[in-house]
């Protein structure tokens, strides 16, 4: 594919620091790299007072944190608009705008002249914001999974195109540390199942370590987390990045995910295979698209309702039971299979090769 010049926008609800990215800014400073690698100019549209070693940078507005606005309050979305208007006229010298800024940009989408594509980071939006994209039906809309699109009916996606990560960032780690411990990473709200991931450590009566941060609006939550925490077998640790990070993942003997919403994605569990660390998970969002059951850690029904979805697992038992009992056999997974998963679908080589597949289809349709 011919070099393309690209705009790299990341949401405007902090400063983003390469280092420093986690969750959506982690995707897209990592996607910004390997287009690099493939030959492609990127520049980084980010908030004031965000720093990216060894790239160019085009600065917005102030971040709803420096304006000290909450992201979920009810002004939140108007002012990520109007950071997104402004930054209109420093985006026509580029091929491709690639927005990771979701609905922000809708309003204003149609008065760039470059190519723009969207890419769908959440699971669940309001009112007010599903009513944008079915009006902006006719842009470029990227899903991190196929569980996306049957979550957001409302979005007109063009295809899937999953994260991926620097797989030799993540150290493979064939045989953990002792003494063994479970891992949980991951933020504290009750769509993330740290309780469920306690629950089931205790039953089992193995250590869990959990690394996370509180997010907002989640302080009960994480008070009756807190409250489980006894210093010796279920610690919290504060949030890690980068090397230790991966250390962490690395030495766990699976990483527990019982998540309880649809999440898109997931990559925590992509990142915890790619160190060789199975991954134990109810079957909510993109879990069966990342997990193979039995292969690379076990998928279990969250509980014994009809909800869609459920599937002819190994694991029979649902919800916490169904987390112990993939635990005690853990062992039965080969690390190295885990690993060579993510190397085969989720690195960053097939992230960047899916998005330039994106943007020359919509080049095309514009020339």
């Amino acid at each position: 594919m011919k070099s393309l010049k690209i705009a790299q926008l990341v949401p405007c609800w902090s400063r983003f620091t390469d280092t420093e990215a986690i969750g959506i800014k982690a995707v897209a400073r990592d996607l910004a790299r390997g287009l690099q690698m493939h030959g492609h100019s990127v520049t980084f549209v980010a908030p004031e007072g965000s720093e990216f070693s060894g790239m160019s940078m085009i600065y917005g507005g102030k971040s709803l944190k420096d304006q000290h606005i909450p992201l979920n309050s009810p002004e939140s979305l108007q002012i990520q608009q109007e950071y997104a208007r402004a930054l209109l006229p420093k985006l026509h010298d580029f091929d491709i705008v690639h927005s990771h800024m979701e609905h922000a940009l809708l309003p204003w989408i149609s008065e760039l002249q470059p190519s723009v594509v969207s890419t769908i980071h959440g699971a669940g939006f309001d009112n007010r914001v599903q009513a944008l994209f079915q009006r902006y039906q006719q842009y470029t809309y990227v899903a991190l999974s196929k569980a996306a699109i049957r979550a957001l009916p409302y979005i007109h996606f063009s295809t899937v195109v999953y994260n991926g990560i620097h797989t030799e960032e993540a150290r493979f780690t064939a045989n953990p540390q002792e003494p063994a411990y479970l891992g949980w990473m991951g933020r504290f709200s009750d769509t993330k199942g740290a309780l469920d991931a306690i629950g089931a450590a205790k039953l089992v009566g193995d250590v869990l370590l959990l690394v996370g941060f509180e997010q907002p609006g989640n302080a009960e939550y994480l008070n009756k987390v807190k409250d489980q925490e006894d210093g010796a077998m279920i610690r919290l640790l504060d949030r890690m990045i980068g090397e230790e990070k991966y250390s962490f993942l690395g030495n766990a003997k699976a990483l527990l995910f019982p998540i309880h919403w649809e999440e898109p994605f997931g990559l925590v569990m992509v990142e915890a295979m790619a160190c060789g660390t199975p991954v134990i998970a109810y079957n909510r969002g993109s879990v069966s698209e990342i997990v193979q059951d039995g292969l690379t850690g076990f998928i279990v029904d969250e509980d014994n309702s009809d909800r869609p979805g459920r599937g002819n697992w190994i694991i029979k038992k649902q919800g916490i039971e169904g987390i112990v009992e993939a635990i005690k056999r853990v062992g039965e997974i080969n690390r190295a299979v885990c690993r060579n998963r993510v190397k085969q679908y989720f690195s960053v080589d097939n992230m960047v090769e899916g998005y330039e597949r994106v943007y020359g289809r919509v080049i095309r349709a514009t020339e």
